[in-house]
């Protein structure tokens, strides 16, 4: 079976920096049957008719499709996957925390996201 980012997983995904994707992955929002959708950082990432689709409808994406929406930066091979993320963790590495720290609050700033909100209510 090929590995999935659902409910929750598909939240984390959402919330990561970097995003990269097996080609065998599939994304999807099935939560909206039974509770709440995070919604605002996936706007956020692949804008508001996109997200809209995604949140009511539940569907399920491929890893392509995922690419093309920009919910992910890179599409790979599963074995390419490690080395991959390694990759782009490396090329964020040499810079100091502390401006790290700070563009990372900027990123969260611009979502409009309050720090303390709960993540459901996001």
């Amino acid at each position: 079976m090929p590995p999935r980012s659902l409910a929750g997983g598909f939240d984390l995904a959402t919330l990561c920096d970097p995003r990269l994707a097996s080609s065998t992955a599939r994304f999807a929002r099935p939560e909206q049957r039974f509770g709440d959708v995070m919604y605002a950082p996936l706007r956020e990432l692949i804008g508001g008719a996109a997200a809209r689709d995604l949140c009511l409808s539940g569907r399920s994406i491929d890893a392509d499709e995922a690419l093309r929406l920009g919910l992910v930066s890179a599409v790979v091979s599963p074995s390419a996957l490690p080395e991959e993320l390694a990759r782009a963790a490396a090329a964020i590495a040499p810079a100091p925390r502390r401006n790290l720290l700070r563009m990372k609050a900027k990123i969260i700033a611009g979502t409009a996201i309050p720090a303390a909100r709960p993540t459901l209510d996001i």
